[in-house]
């Protein structure tokens, strides 16, 4: 058994060495606290695609939130019913249709910095723009940004990491978002929209979903879903603003943004480990885990593979191997993965409109938030020159 805890990790500034530990460990593992980690691509793969033994549902029962989280929190096969809903309205189509819109947001929140020679990428762009893309898919006022940012942000970095005592910050904060949340489901009932919201409350007979279980995929979306955004914002930009000639390339040659934003996904996932609850005992690896057994899936060591990846821990826009895991996989793969690569390409694109030329401002370092739910930057400054002005 190793004796150290992943919140024992140094990883505030480079979360390379911090995951070699992890790696170094093993395959499979079990962690001091007695939770088991499985750090290899195929070991992680194997969780993700067998969830009758590797259970999402029972690592989410001791969660604390009072409400069903839909639907990572649900395993099959009632599973099946949510996603049937759910995935249409998140589908390449649908953000395809969505694009202009979401453009036009990333380019003002743009504007409203290039004229000034610097910007935060973190609070000016990457903390706004995901919450931004939310209230448009669900129909909330765009009025209330700050506010669900607000939100969100104290449920995340303050959170008690699954220990008895929930912290008193975290639960006046989830408090406060419920009672919003409920007024606008309460108001959609009577006053449906064409947005997200509306399209889960109109659902009728053995389709329709309880007030709870709406709050529950508003939670997930809120909690787990935009602050993994507002990280893989940060890192593009981290990367791009720390490599020129990379970033040179990428204005020159727009194609190379996907290739690229995959890679950045690859290194830096926002949400580096998801957890399991074995149903069953179960051989992996070499390695028996007992039913029963919590685990720890670290997507971020399975990332970094060197059995997978040539340069697992470098970005590499050419890369032969394209199958990371930040997403996750199998029954419960990342219910907004196509809309968080589009936000992401949006930002590159609209950013280097505007603002071909940056670096981090002098004397700044970079650093994650940890421990936290998810991992992000605490800032980035940026400085750059103005058209007609001194930088």
């Amino acid at each position: 058994m190793e004796t150290f805890l992943l919140t024992d990790l140094s990883i505030e500034k480079d979360r390379t060495p911090g995951w070699h530990v992890v790696k170094d460990a093993g395959e499979v593992f079990q962690m001091g606290d007695g939770t088991w980690v499985l750090t290899s691509t195929d070991a992680v793969r194997f969780a993700c695609r067998h969830p009758e033994i590797f259970s999402s549902a029972e690592a989410f029962r001791t969660a604390g939130v009072p409400v069903p989280l839909v639907p990572v929190a649900i395993d099959p096969p009632d599973h099946t019913k949510y996603r049937r809903v759910l995935d249409p309205l998140l589908s390449p189509r649908v953000v395809n249709a969505m694009e202009d819109r979401l453009r036009a947001q990333v380019r003002d929140l743009v504007a409203a910095f290039a004229s000034t020679g610097r910007c935060d990428v973190v609070t000016d762009i990457a903390k706004l723009y995901p919450t931004q893309v939310f209230v448009t898919l669900f129909g909330l006022p765009l009025a209330d940004r700050d506010q669900l940012v607000r939100w969100v942000e104290i449920c995340n970095e303050h959170s008690t990491h699954g220990t008895a005592d929930p912290n008193p910050t975290v639960v006046e904060a989830a408090m406060a978002m419920f009672r919003y949340v409920q007024h606008f489901i309460d108001e959609k009932r009577q006053n449906p929209g064409d947005d997200v919201l509306s399209t889960v409350l109109a659902l009728k007979g053995d389709e329709a979903w309880s007030n709870e279980e709406v709050l529950g995929l508003i939670w997930l979306v809120l909690v787990a879903g935009l602050d993994t955004v507002t990280g893989a914002i940060g890192f593009t930009m981290l990367y791009l603003a720390r490599n020129r000639d990379l970033r040179r390339k990428l204005v020159a040659d727009p194609g190379l943004i996907p290739p690229f934003i995959e890679e950045v996904l690859r290194i830096e996932p926002p949400a580096p480990t998801t957890s399991r609850v074995t149903t069953q005992e179960v051989e992996l690896c070499g390695v028996r885990i007992p039913a029963g057994a919590p685990v720890m899936l670290c997507l971020a060591a399975a990332n970094r593979d060197p059995e997978k990846f040539e340069h697992p821990d470098d970005i590499d826009t050419a890369q032969k191997e394209r199958g990371h895991l930040t997403f996750g996989g199998g029954i419960h793969r990342c219910l907004g993965a196509h809309l968080a690569r589009r936000e992401l390409r949006l930002v590159v694109e609209e950013f280097h409109k505007q603002i071909p030329e940056y670096e981090i401002a002098p004397g700044f370092e970079p650093e994650v938030v940890w421990p936290s739910a998810t991992l992000h930057l605490r800032s980035l400054p940026l400085v750059f020159p103005v058209p007609g002005g001194a930088s």
